[in-house]
């Protein structure tokens, strides 16, 4: 008797949810009535009627038309001459006010709207991950862009590392940047924001891929290191015996120009210095060659801001211009008028990080 049971429920069960459904659309805008078993489906007239929860493989059905003239016709729930179950069919209806024509246009698998449609609130409150708190004062997300808070003491002393956790949100940064590039701006803005020891900075080199992007990197963060002492263990990050006398040279003559660097600019030097400063420039026959010349030179004087659009129009590429405007920026005696230097630039993505390193620095 239980197992008798047991077979009419599954029976009830797989008809009760194997159903189809009849969709009825009409070709020429006329509205129309289904009739199953001589009873209205639909009280309306309407263009397109769907049929659903149709449990029978064969349905007899009649269409009326406004001119109250009925079309039976028959509908077959198969697919290649077998029944098939939890499909719509869809058909198309034609009249020409003496017969019905009925084309098949398809059937797709019928699919259940979610219940609620609208989910409800998470039990878990995740609003907190968004909030710029999570972050701290390390910086803050813009529309997906990290935009760095000053942690570097007003008077341009560092005597105390970033906290420890910044770097894990570097890392989180890190997971965004695509190229070597986007993870040289991140590893930059950084240095140029925060106070480091040699540990943090040596594992922010980690993510640069060039050597002379991380000397670059090095000599940006050389004022705002709290060990130098330990300064030795930053060749620990580079693989060729150039780039480590490189290093070696910078930090020899790192005090001399730490004195030079932190001077206050008040007035700038005459254009005759500045004349005779660019044609020495234009002397080299590449940027690279006039980089180089230029890092050894640029802290002997201070700038007005036409000055430093004099020194840029001796470079021919943006990427050297950015970086000299960069280097130049804490010299020019009149910040104010800094962006008047865009003038030089070929793109107009450089006038953007140009103009992004400027507002970092006036904040």
């Amino acid at each position: 008797m239980r197992c008798k049971t047991l077979i009419l429920f599954l029976f009830l069960i797989c008809n009760y949810f194997s159903q189809n459904n009849l969709s009825l659309t009409s070709a020429d805008g006329k509205v129309f009535r289904v009739f199953i078993s001589n009873k209205a489906y639909n009280q309306t007239w309407q263009a397109h009627v769907l049929v659903e929860k149709i449990t029978e493989d064969t349905l007899n059905i009649e269409v009326e038309y406004e001119n109250k003239k009925r079309y039976p016709s028959t509908i077959y729930f198969l697919e290649h001459g077998t029944s098939i179950k939890n499909k719509e069919f869809n058909f198309q209806l034609e009249s020409d006010g003496t017969k019905l024509k009925l084309r098949f246009a398809g059937t797709y698998a019928v699919s259940p709207l979610p219940s609620p449609l609208v989910p409800v609130k998470p039990v878990v409150d995740t609003s907190q991950k968004y909030r710029n708190a999570v972050l701290g004062h390390f910086c803050e997300l813009k529309e997906g862009k990290p935009f760095y808070f000053d942690n570097v003491p007003k008077e341009n002393s560092c005597q105390k590392a970033m906290p420890a956790e910044n770097l894990n949100y570097v890392a989180l940064l890190m997971t965004k940047a695509e190229v070597p590039d986007h993870k040289f701006t991140i590893v930059e803005n950084v240095c140029r924001n925060n106070c480091l020891s040699i540990g943090q900075l040596s594992k922010l080199l980690n993510y640069i891929e060039y050597e002379i992007e991380k000397l670059k990197i090095v000599r940006l963060a050389y004022l705002h290191l709290v060990d130098l002492n330990n300064k030795k263990e930053l060749e620990k990050n580079f693989r060729f015996e150039a780039s480590i006398k490189e290093l070696d040279t910078f930090f020899r003559n790192a005090e001399e120009k730490q004195t030079q660097v932190t001077k206050k600019c008040e007035s700038s030097a005459s254009q005759m210095l500045i004349d005779k400063y660019c044609e020495k420039l234009a002397t080299f026959s590449n940027d690279a060659e006039r980089f180089e010349s230029l890092k050894r030179t640029y802290v002997d004087l201070c700038y007005s801001s036409n000055q430093i659009t004099q020194v840029l129009s001796k470079f021919v590429h943006d990427r050297e211009k950015l970086e000299v405007a960069k280097l130049l920026f804490q010299y020019c005696v009149d910040k104010d008028k800094f962006m008047l230097t865009k003038e030089v630039f070929s793109y107009g993505q450089s006038i953007s990080e140009l103009q992004d390193f400027v507002n970092k620095q006036s904040r």
